[in-house]
């Protein structure tokens, strides 16, 4: 009898051996898998962009991919005229910016760009009344300005600006406005009007479509608005001596720069998932959980990752992400409905998996940081639920295990 007791002892320990065993094996192959795909994408990026940018440079030469000529050949005789001419004194600036997130056209990699509106009413004069021609700095752009309702042309191109020079009084303010549509990329910079003292400034600047990240050391606004589509700041101050320019990050709106978050998303949901994929193999029956089955199930839904991202090369962005999770998803639920059977196979082969690259590419694209602060938070819950429904059930299965055993 003793020794009957002494075998079961034996038995259910070498049953919890077994099981821990399999844990430690499933967790070991999860962080292998999430660090594979955490260091895989970047490094795969980063030699699509060298491979395209080498074939540009190969075809249109090293001096026109630099744009390199137009600093060669820059007159500097008219810099020096430039800098001869003194600034005129800025009084007020009452500025309204737009900025449009694009994907640009023709490129060798679809690039995220941003399309600025810029209109403001300036309040300047002369910094002496015996002295009548003045500069303005404005960007350099497609710039429509009008000085007292009369439009003027006098312009002459600087290092990275249209300088206006012109006639102003001295004694009295004039009224300037300025206007302009520009194209740019990634960083938004306005610089404070040059002036000892600005008695009124203000700025207003939206953004559409998308959302912008304040740099640190940016000019801060006093006011935030944000709405369905757009966000907009406004800068107010009055006596402006000293201030830091403006200076804006327009978030990416290319595919390349949304999906670009799966560099550090891609690898938590593989983690996550696999984690998930266990309990349910778990709760249905103990023997059945493998480490070769978490490579399988867990390494077809880290592939979905890397397929979608350079599948944007031959189709829209949509279609790529559509084309990718189908395939995997495919090959998951055969694998989890051949092991454990109808039920608990749509739950982990189909339900699980959809959900996990819904709110994980679903985070990757949205452009507002809030958002994508919901839905990661929306899948942490999603995945304590699910975990917390499966534990219970994978405990009763060890323990009737342990006790066949």
């Amino acid at each position: 009898m003793a020794a009957e007791n002494e075998n079961g002892a034996g038995a259910k320990t070498r049953a919890k051996k077994s099981v821990m065993s399999k844990l430690v094996t499933v967790g070991l192959v999860l962080v292998v898998l999430a660090l594979m795909l955490g260091i895989l994408m970047p490094a795969l990026e980063k030699a699509r962009v060298l491979s395209q940018k080498t074939r540009l440079i190969s075809t249109l030469g090293e001096a026109d991919y630099s744009a390199a000529s137009y600093v060669q050949h820059r007159d500097k005789t008219k810099d020096e005229a430039v800098e001869a001419v003194p600034a005129a004194v800025v009084e007020t600036f009452d500025a309204r910016i737009n900025l449009t997130p694009k994907t640009s056209v023709g490129t060798a990699v679809p690039e995220s760009i941003y399309e600025a509106d810029f209109s403001a009413v300036v309040d300047a004069k002369s910094a002496n009344a015996g002295v009548k021609h003045c500069k303005i700095e404005l960007p350099l752009a497609d710039v429509n300005v009008t000085v007292n309702n009369v439009p003027s042309e006098d312009f002459i191109l600087g290092w990275n600006s249209l300088i206006w020079q012109g006639p102003l009084d001295g004694e009295k303010t004039s009224q300037i406005k300025v206007s302009y549509s520009a194209v740019g990329k990634g960083v938004y910079r306005l610089e404070k009007p040059s002036g000892r003292i600005i008695n009124q400034f203000k700025a207003k600047l939206t953004a559409h479509r998308g959302n912008i990240r304040m740099l640190e050391l940016s000019l801060q606004p006093n006011k935030l608005e944000q709405e369905a589509n757009k966000t907009t700041y406004t800068w107010e101050y009055k006596r402006l001596v000293v201030a830091r320019p403006i200076v804006v990050d327009v978030l990416g709106m290319a595919a390349i720069d949304r999906l670009g978050e799966l560099t550090w998303l891609g690898p938590l949901s593989v983690f996550v998932f696999g984690i998930l994929i266990a309990l349910t193999a778990l709760a249905y029956d103990p023997a059945k959980l493998s480490g070769w089955v978490v490579v399988l199930v867990a390494g077809c839904f880290a592939g979905a990752y890397p397929m979608m991202y350079f599948l944007q090369d031959f189709a829209s962005l949509t279609a790529a992400i559509g084309v990718a999770v189908a395939i995997v998803m495919v090959i998951i639920a055969c694998r989890i409905i051949s092991l454990c059977g109808l039920g608990y196979g749509v739950f982990g082969g189909l339900l699980l998996p959809g959900v996990m690259f819904g709110l994980t590419l679903a985070t990757a694209i949205a452009s507002n940081r809030a958002m994508q602060g919901v839905l990661l938070t929306g899948m942490a819950i999603f995945a304590f639920v699910v975990a917390m429904v499966l534990l219970p059930k994978a405990q009763e299965k060890l323990k009737g295990e342990a006790a066949e055993g």
